[in-house]
């Protein structure tokens, strides 16, 4: 929703207005609806206004401020206004219509309805009696969630709910009713005495990480329960008895130690299975529910090249990455097969072709050994095709038989320039430019100096500066004294800044490489370990580092001049903003906005549900932040931190962002986000106002994939000419890639 600080009532009747405005479908009654909403919010903007200043700190529902605990607690509506008030015409919206209320409410969460239960006593009804599953937002004290909520079938616990849990029965009772659970915050309460005391009403229950839990855990009494995520626990360690029949999904992710040849044939109604990282063997996959139409079983070390899925006659989606899965797989897989990725599968040979699968729209085969023989196997239905790095394809290898392939990735594999012009003259997609091949080793983050040369971090250590369009120009190599964590271009276009991290903490080393020769003009000490380099407008630098603290650093006097504390976690991104302010992102969730003169925290941007992997400013000034909940934010950090925009097109962590001079955004993934697409975003104003006049939901923003990649991007830079560079992580190392930025779209006035 918005910074700390935000009036909580006001932002939800804008909220509520702008979701009923979104879910417009050209339906002549719900348009209907959605304009006389958006007409009473803005009527009513005075009313709610009031109404919020009587309120007190005791109204709110669960957590979204940002308090000591990033959490506050519920309590009973308050009849705020007597009879005689004016009702507003929000709440003849939300209260006189059930169908139109039922369709804002259905865009907002807790939070958001907390502040709607102030506006009017017709208003708390109606909240009280929606089946909220706000799987987000999480809840402190269950008891006063279940009296502000009593219809709610789904919570996220935190983490102090836990205790309470132990010695409280009435605590538990409250969850009575409940279908969706989240107990991952809770991880060190979670007791096989305590599984047994859940409400067997649970459909869906998430343990994943809960260390409290034995191999003796029992889920057997939960006969509703669907879905169970116990990712990072024992539960399965010794036995899979424990399982319950009813399951559709399971995840099992990073369960190291499985029983020997572990049967899960008791599972006849499981659908989906997410083993990732796990000790799945040959005898576990054989022994699935032939019913299973998903399989994610990325880094299963013992799958063996005999690894069969011909009982799995309904797979439709399979994901077997890092895996030693080898021809005799490929040729097992059924004909229900559309999705197939089999990335970084070294076992694999030129041999390898795939049987008859008619139904195929995506295949991913990058950085394998796979040859002619399985581009002559693709089906004409294949939609999508990502052969990156796969050396083994012959240049003259030819794709006319693939008639539907609408997008193919072939970034490292030397295909013939026929045979990429044919694609695309079918209308196929080819993203990408090349690759320049003058380094090697490259593995983190990029600079772009005022000269036009890169500059870039090798996993050997040292530092290179380079033209990106000139083929193997290295310009001048630096050795920083230790490991490279983070580069900036200083002020200037002389000067280098080079985070290094050393045995007992971190420092700065500055760099001149105006001249013929590089040169360390100064080494800085920082105290703790370097995660990330920021410039801030007075030149300065702002340092993020591993203790949770940001230090102001003043390159000219080789000091520190300030340090900055607040997040309570990690700080491995941080950007300055427009007048002089810096935003930093940390492991504990939060994205904070600095006023660095003042040494304070004038607002924290509270929203996304992992690690700040990322920060980025726009051309107008709004920040965009990348999470390893997968999604990107756009905050308006100018007017008040008020998050205007969520980006979701990513399936995994977002790893970079570069924001472009245009006003657009581009986003890339870690290498364990499945897709590995590279996104391209209109955040443009020019978008921003087109959309404003549409029937697209109100914040949603349109996203083109510009390339893809099978690694982690370190980093992205943009370049002059409308070119992109990004940096490969530690799979694909010694490759800088250079992509094509299609041009702004054309908008009217």
């Amino acid at each position: 929703m918005a910074a700390t600080g935000d009036n909580p009532t006001a932002v939800a009747a804008a909220t509520a207005a702008a979701a009923v405005a979104g879910a417009a479908t050209g339906d002549d009654s719900t348009t209907a609806a959605a304009t006389a909403a958006a007409t009473a919010a803005a009527a009513a903007t005075a009313t709610v206004t009031a109404v919020a200043a009587t309120g007190d700190e005791t109204d709110v529902v669960t957590a979204a401020t940002g308090d000591k605990n990033n959490a506050v607690t519920a309590a009973a509506p308050r009849r705020g206004m007597v009879a005689d008030d004016p009702v507003p015409a929000l709440v003849c919206v939300l209260a006189g219509n059930s169908v139109t209320g039922a369709t804002i409410l259905a865009y907002l969460d807790t939070v958001d309805a907390n502040a709607l239960r102030l506006l009017h006593p017709a208003v708390a009804v109606i909240v009280a009696d929606v089946p909220w599953s706000d799987m987000a937002t999480p809840v402190i004290d269950t008891l006063r969630w279940r009296a502000a909520l009593p219809a709610a079938v789904g919570a996220r616990l935190a983490a102090s709910t836990g205790q309470a849990w132990l010695t409280s029965e009435p605590a538990v009772a409250a969850l009575a009713g409940a279908t969706c659970l989240n107990l991952e915050a809770c991880a060190e309460y979670v007791t096989d005495e305590l599984l047994l005391r859940l409400p067997a009403s649970l459909q869906s229950l998430s343990v994943r990480n809960c260390c409290a839990l034995t191999p003796r855990a029992s889920f057997t009494h939960l006969p509703a329960l669907a879905v169970l995520n116990c990712t990072g626990t024992e539960v399965v360690s010794e036995r899979t008895g424990g399982l319950p029949l009813s399951l559709v999904e399971l995840d099992i992710s990073h369960v190291g130690d499985l029983p020997a040849a572990a049967s899960l044939t008791h599972l006849t109604r499981l659908r989906v299975l997410r083993a990732s990282h796990s000790a799945m063997d040959d005898d576990t996959l054989a022994s699935l529910s032939p019913g299973l139409v998903e399989l994610h079983a990325t880094y299963c070390e013992y799958l063996t090249a005999g690894a069969s899925f011909a009982p799995l006659p309904a797979l439709l989606a399979l994901d077997a990455t890092c895996t030693a899965i080898g021809d005799a797989s490929l040729a097992s897989l059924p004909p229900s097969l559309v999705s197939l990725r089999v990335v970084w599968c070294n076992t694999l040979t030129p041999a390898a072709a795939l049987p008859h699968l008619p139904s195929l729209r995506l295949l991913d085969a990058s950085c394998t050994k796979v040859g002619d023989a399985l581009v002559r196997s693709l089906p004409p239905g294949l939609e999508e095709l990502r052969l990156m790095h796969c050396s083994c394809v012959c240049i003259d290898a030819t794709l006319d038989h693939v008639l539907a392939l609408r997008l193919l990735h072939v970034v490292g594999t030397e295909l013939a320039p026929s045979v990429l012009a044919g694609c695309r003259a079918r209308g196929c997609v080819v993203p990408g430019i090349g690759r320049p091949r003058g380094y090697r080793s490259l593995a983190g983050s990029l600079a772009l100096l005022a000269d036009g040369r890169l500059a870039g971090h090798s996993s050997g250590g040292s530092v290179w500066l380079r033209y990106v369009e000139v083929e193997d120009a290295v310009s001048a190599v630096l050795r920083p004294t230790n490991g490279v964590e983070a580069l900036v271009a200083l002020p200037g276009g002389c000067r280098l800044a080079v985070g290094v991290n050393t045995r007992t903490g971190g420092c700065v080393e500055v760099w001149d490489v105006g001249g013929e020769s590089t040169v360390r003009c100064a080494s800085i000490d920082c105290g703790s370990g370097m995660l990330a380099l920021a410039v801030l407008a007075d030149g300065r630098l702002a340092a993020g580092c591993a203790d949770g603290a940001v230090r102001i650093v003043d390159v000219d006097a080789g000091v520190v001049v300030a340090v900055l504390e607040g997040h309570s976690g990690r700080v491995p991104t941080l950007v300055g903003l427009p007048g002089g302010r810096l935003a930093t992102g940390s492991m504990d969730a939060r994205v904070r906005v600095w006023d660095v003169g003042a040494r304070t925290c004038v607002a924290t941007l509270v929203g996304h549900a992992g690690t700040i992997t990322v920060l980025a400013v726009l051309a107008d000034g709004r920040l965009a932040s990348g999470s390893y909940d997968g999604t990107v934010r756009l905050w308006d950090v100018l007017g008040g931190g008020t998050c205007v925009g969520v980006l979701t097109g990513h399936t995994g962590a977002v790893a970079a962002l570069a924001a472009l001079p245009d006003g657009r955004l581009v986003s890339a993934p870690s290498c364990n986000a499945g897709d590995g697409a590279i996104l391209l975003w209109d955040t443009s104003p020019a978008a921003a106002a087109a959309a404003a006049t549409s029937s697209r939901a109100a914040g949603a923003v349109p996203a083109v994939p510009i390339g893809c990649t099978p690694y982690d991007t370190a980093s992205l830079v943009s370049l002059p000419g409308g070119r992109l560079v990004s940096a490969g992580g530690w799979r694909i190392s010694g490759y800088l890639h250079l992509w094509e930025v299609p041009p702004p779209a054309p908008y009217t006035s």
